[in-house]
């Protein structure tokens, strides 16, 4: 898997990309994204991206038109900036992420389905381990203890 972006913002054109397959990231969400990521590119005239890399940790990059001038340094404080000041705002993405798009994620809400359906612990284990790997199994049994 690949970095996966999220939201690109563009000074150059006033506009903003959100990737359609991330549309189930809650509007909050992505309204304060969108904001904050927004006026980074603004001040630094640079684009700006956040998305997901391939572990699933965010990444916040600038790009920009060779043609222009773009203040690297400044668009590095800014990002900088964002990650203290917004720290809430990126943990609640990555949270979103880990529980919505990661293996874990999956098997958590598998867990909680098969015990709402009163599957026993070991039951459940065979059945994450069956679908999931060893991998899977050593994850749910961690919850489960």
């Amino acid at each position: 898997m690949e970095k996966q972006i999220v939201i690109s913002v563009s000074p150059y054109n006033h506009k903003y990309y959100f990737e359609p397959k991330f549309n189930d990231i809650p509007t909050e969400i992505k309204e304060e994204l969108a904001e904050a990521i927004a006026a980074i590119a603004e001040k630094v005239n640079a684009i700006i991206s956040v998305g997901f890399n391939e572990d699933g940790q965010i990444f916040i990059d600038q790009t920009a038109d060779e043609e222009i001038f773009v203040d690297e340094i400044g668009a590095a404080l800014e990002i900088k900036r964002l990650q203290k000041d917004k720290a809430e705002l990126l943990k609640s993405l990555q949270l979103w992420y880990m529980v919505y798009r990661s293996e874990q994620g999956q098997i958590v809400k598998e867990i909680v389905l098969m015990q709402s359906q009163g599957k026993t612990t070991e039951d459940l284990l065979d059945i994450i381990e069956e679908k999931y790997g060893l991998e899977g199994r050593t994850f749910a049994q961690a919850l489960l203890n």
